[in-house]
């Protein structure tokens, strides 16, 4: 029988696995870190996505890694500035960023003033933000590493702008996170694999490396046992559900007014339905709908949540934007958010009567000959090739849609 370095035996795979493995309380508060960095970027309109080590974690075992020891990230160059502005925000709940970080990386760990909350037990946790920069590399536009030493470090980990967007819904242990729309030629070029693992970790990792060689010898490293291979941690939801930010504006005493829909290419019919809407009372909630909730009901839109997000909130006419998961939500929605008014456009007139029990519902004329659905009726006849060369450039023009967006209410993004 082999022997590990700390005088543990070592006969079986399970034997390491049980070792090597984080414990729950561990990835517990990294879950809630993460929260916490979802709903300050979220309130603060920075997209980001799961990038790395994390992104092959939401894949293989629909959470962390269960040997990692941080989480990785991605986001657009294009949204740095508001990154740097949010940083006050991190620092409230104790959430510090790392002094002297290379150029195009924001590091945030936790330290002994981390809310308890969220860390309870002075534990090091490290979110890895990198910022990436698009560019074009064998005639395909890609986004990679700011980072020139990143860049140098891994050049073929960048992913081609087609394949990231839109971004993809994943589940993230008890959370749910954004990552990339298509992940495997992303996959295929950075090594990363779906049916084999290998144990890799940042700090008090090299007293392993003699038992790997152990394994090896075996035959059952890399770590191939499905059982493994797709462990997770099971953290439930409410240990790490701590409504700490992205609350509603207070609206006390005010009218409120609310709509759903999936707002994809922001359109002048948009602007004029949201418009007559907030004239009705004095906030204008809005719930789109989410991109699983699109892929359920069959569609697919142009720009994802986030981005749709992003777009309405730059008007002045909308005050607060949250997700719409199900058909059945609008009701509870309305008694949560203390709704007076529910308004819809006209092609729905009928459809909610049974909600005007709870607030007062409207359906309004649409705007004649514009309509998201014309839209991509009318592109339906263009090749899968010019459809994917649109979708870049919507990607690659979406600061110029939000100053658009903005410029119709006169607000500053």
């Amino acid at each position: 029988m082999s022997v590990s370095s700390d005088n543990q035996p070592l006969d079986n795979l399970e034997s390491f696995f049980n070792r090597v493995v984080l414990g729950n309380g561990y990835i517990g508060s990294y879950y809630r870190m993460v929260k916490v960095f979802a709903d300050i970027m979220q309130r603060n309109n920075i997209e980001f996505f799961a990038h790395s080590g994390t992104m092959l974690g939401c894949v293989r075992h629909r959470g962390i890694i269960p040997w990692d020891d941080d989480v990785d990230v991605m986001v657009e160059e294009c949204f740095e500035e508001r990154l740097a502005a949010c940083i006050p925000d991190f620092e409230a709940h104790g959430i510090c960023l790392k002094k002297d970080c290379l150029n195009g990386l924001y590091q945030f760990y936790t330290t002994s003033k981390t809310n308890k909350d969220i860390c309870p037990a002075d534990l090091y946790l490290q979110i890895d933000v990198f910022i990436g920069r698009r560019e074009v590399i064998d005639g395909e536009l890609v986004l990679h590493y700011k980072s020139e030493y990143f860049k140098k470090s891994f050049p073929k980990r960048y992913i081609e702008v087609a394949d990231l967007y839109p971004l993809r819904e994943y589940q993230f242990g008890p959370l749910k996170i954004m990552g990339i729309g298509n992940y495997e030629g992303y996959f295929s070029r950075s090594g990363f694999k779906t049916d084999e693992a290998i144990v890799m970790r940042h700090m008090n990792f090299d007293h392993f490396l003699p038992e790997i060689e152990v394994l090896k010898a075996q035959g059952v490293y890399p770590i191939r046992e499905p059982k493994y291979l797709h462990w997770r941690h099971e953290i439930p939801l409410e240990d790490v559900d701590l409504n700490i930010v992205e609350k509603p504006p207070e609206n006390a005493g005010k009218k409120i007014v609310l709509t759903y829909g999936t707002f994809d290419l922001f359109h002048v019919g948009h602007v004029n339905i949201l418009k007559r809407l907030r004239a009705m009372g004095d906030a204008l909630y809005v719930g789109i709908s989410s991109d699983e909730f699109n892929a359920g009901k069959g569609k697919k839109s142009f720009y994802s949540f986030e981005e749709r997000k992003q777009i309405l909130l730059a008007s002045k006419y909308v005050d607060y934007v949250f997700p719409e998961h199900t058909w059945e939500q609008k009701a509870e929605d309305i008694v949560k958010y203390n709704i007076a008014v529910f308004g819809m456009g006209d092609d729905w007139r009928g459809k909610f009567d049974e909600l005007s029990s709870l607030c007062e519902v409207v359906y309004l004329d649409r705007t004649e000959n514009i309509s998201t659905t014309d839209v991509k009726n009318a592109l339906s006849g263009i090749s899968k090739e010019k459809i994917k060369n649109l979708e870049e450039s919507l990607h690659s023009s979406l600061e110029l849609v939000l100053n658009l967006a903005a410029s119709v209410g006169g607000k500053k993004i």
